[in-house]
Order: C-alpha cells, then sequence, then structure tokens
C-alpha cells in the first residue's frame, strides 16, 4: 500500500514528460477576430499595472481589454483609468454589489463577459504576464484544436523561501494524478481540469453554456467548469506553458496558505473524511519510504522513484529540482495542514480572500 501512490504517480509524471501538450509559440494567420482580454480585479494595485502592460504589448493587436474591479480598497481603478487614457482598447469598469448567491470572481467575470463585444473570452487573473505572443498563440491553439474552452497552467514564479515550501505542490498534484492530455480527449469524462489564471472561450459556446453563471456559487470555478462542460460534450483543452505564461500567484507564506486553504478541498469533489484519507495516505506514502530505506532494499528504490518524480514535475514546471527535492518532507508537511485547514474553514465558512468571506 504504500508504494501504490508513488508507482503510480511516478508512472503519470513520465507519461506527462512525453505527453503533455503545451502552448507553443504560433502565430495564427488570421486576425481579425476580436479578442477580449477579461480580468476581474479585487485590491490589484500591485499587479495590475504589469499584467496590463504585458497584454498591451501583445503581437495579437485586435484587442479590447475589460477590468472589472470589484469593489477594491484601494487604487485598482485608478490605475486602469490612468491606462485607459493612453489606450482606446483598455476600460475600466466600476464594480456593483455582489448580489446573492454569487461569489466575487465569478460574478465580476460573468459582468465582464455582458460587457464584451470580442468573438473570444480570454479571462486572465491580475497577477498573469503575458509574453507578446502569448494571446496569439492561444488563439492559434484554439482553432487547432477545434476547441470550446482553452485553458493554459501558467508557469508558476516563486521568489520568497516562504513560497516554495507551498506553491509546487500544485504542479505536483496536477502532474502526478493527472494525464494532462486526457484532459483533452472526449472519451474520458473522469478527467477534466482548468486553470483560472488563463482561460480562453469563443463566445458562442460561453453564452450556451452559461459561462460563470453555471457555476456561480462555485468556490474552485475553473474545475467546476471544466468538469460541467466536459459532462455536456464541450471540447476542453489544456495546457502546460514552459514561458509564454507567467504568474507568481502569491507574495509570502501567508498568501500561498490562505490561498490554498481557500481552494484544496472544494476542487477535490471529495465528502471531508474520504478527502483528509486521501491526503494523509498521500504524505504518508511519500515520506514513510525515506525511513525504511535504511531497513529494505525495496523501499531505498520507492525513494528514489519518489526523489526521480519530484525532478520530472520540476522539469515539465520549469521549477528548481534541487530545491524541490530537498523540500520534498515540507511540501508535504504543508499539503497535509492546509487540506485540514481548508475542510475547517469550508465546513465552517470561514474561507476569507481579498478581505471578503467567501
Amino acid at each position: 500500500m504504500l508504494s501504490a501512490i508513488p508507482v503510480y504517480s511516478f508512472a503519470v509524471s513520465v507519461i506527462n514528460l512525453f505527453s503533455a501538450p503545451f502552448l507553443n509559440k504560433e502565430i495564427p494567420f488570421d486576425t481579425k477576430d476580436t479578442v477580449s482580454v477579461l480580468i476581474p480585479a479585487r485590491n490589484e494595485e500591485k499587479n495590475i499595472r504589469s499584467c496590463l502592460e504585458s497584454i498591451r504589448s501583445q503581437t495579437y493587436s485586435n484587442l479590447e481589454i475589460l477590468v472589472y474591479d470589484d469593489s477594491s480598497e484601494d487604487r485598482t481603478y485608478e490605475i486602469v483609468s490612468e491606462i485607459s487614457m493612453n489606450d482606446k482598447r483598455v476600460h475600466a469598469l466600476k464594480g456593483i454589489a455582489l448580489p446573492e448567491n454569487w461569489l466575487g470572481k465569478n460574478h465580476a467575470c460573468w459582468m465582464l463577459s455582458k460587457n464584451a463585444a470580442g468573438k473570444y473570452f480570454l479571462f486572465i487573473d491580475s497577477d498573469v504576464i503575458l509574453e507578446k505572443d502569448a494571446v496569439a498563440s492561444a488563439v492559434s491553439a484554439f482553432r487547432s484544436n477545434d476547441s470550446d474552452l482553452l485553458s493554459v497552467f501558467p508557469k508558476q514564479l516563486i521568489v520568497s523561501n516562504g513560497e516554495n515550501a507551498v506553491v509546487p505542490f500544485m504542479n505536483w498534484l496536477l502532474l502526478s494524478f493527472l494525464p494532462v492530455k486526457l484532459v483533452s480527449s472526449d472519451r474520458f469524462k473522469s478527467f477534466a481540469g482548468a486553470n483560472g489564471q488563463f482561460i480562453l472561450w469563443n463566445k458562442e459556446s460561453y453564452e450556451s453554456s452559461g459561462g460563470h453563471s453555471a457555476v456561480k456559487s462555485e468556490i474552485v470555478e475553473d474545475i467546476e467548469i471544466a468538469r460541467y462542460l466536459k459532462k455536456k460534450g464541450y471540447r476542453i483543452v489544456l495546457l502546460m506553458s514552459s514561458g509564454l505564461v507567467s504568474c507568481r500567484m502569491y507574495n509570502n507564506f501567508k498568501e500561498a496558505v490562505s490561498g490554498f486553504s481557500k481552494n484544496i478541498f472544494p476542487a477535490s469533489g471529495m465528502p471531508a473524511f474520504f478527502f483528509i484519507m486521501n491526503v494523509i495516505l498521500m504524505v504518508i506514502s511519500n515520506l514513510a519510504p525515506f525511513i525504511l530505506m535504511f531497513f529494505s532494499g525495496y523501499f531505498l528504490v520507492i525513494a528514489l522513484m519518489i526523489i526521480l518524480q519530484r525532478m520530472v514535475v520540476s522539469h515539465i514546471s520549469s521549477q528548481n529540482m534541487i530545491m524541490n527535492v530537498l523540500l520534498h518532507p515540507v511540501q508535504m508537511l504543508m499539503l497535509l495542514w492546509i487540506s485540514i485547514r481548508s475542510v475547517y474553514q469550508t465546513k465552517n465558512r470561514k474561507s476569507v480572500w481579498k478581505g471578503r468571506k467567501i
């Protein structure tokens, strides 16, 4: 039992090493269709300027850029308004009061869609940075895959030691337990995934499916959108990013813990007991071999497999291999602690994000 999970995760990571699809630089021949870049923003004065500058520099010039200020308590709206004075493609939308049964980001995205005029809707978070060919490449990939929704898992930028202790386990979970290529397969309905930091729709699919209104009360709206769409027969494509799309999700340890505590249990779709049991088993099976290897050559092999698996995932994710191997025990213990915290907060409605209770 202790070896089953490491063996499985090693196998999946190797499959992803050779098969995970990436967003590659590719400029579409036809750029006449307007792309509406839609950014929900709440208290994002530290990030919004850099995000907008990266969008304004895109080689795909047929853009409109809408930012929905979701009742920010800082200078987010003022910064966007200043930029819009120098670029007519940029529009600042002042948010309204949050309606009942809606969560903030979902409502912000829905309101953005109601004001968007493009054939394509590209939803990105305000801490995302796009290289100049990112939008063009995404549109090209969208068309070539005959997609209804295309999502890119950004390269996660990790700066502080606190972030290193937490953020990498997101990529580890994705690439160790989900064969990414199967997300794009219509045959495997149970393999569904998307990342709300970068989601590209065509307008028709967004409106016919209900878009964010279909998941208006869901905390992890991106995962729920993917599950919902795949059940309804829409075509989803999930791509990794080697650099065209990047994001620094959190600025420190406290933010990382708070952010993952909000998301990790709701994203699982499991009852609380089974979720915690799964996490405990996952953590034990990834730590115990490093103790048992002193008593058995079999567990030495499993321990080496875990190390190699961490290196493979780090390579796919463009993360620091040595750091992830050295911090593997810390990251596993953080996974357990944050999972318990997430269940407690979700069950007791104590999750708070951007100053708003969820």
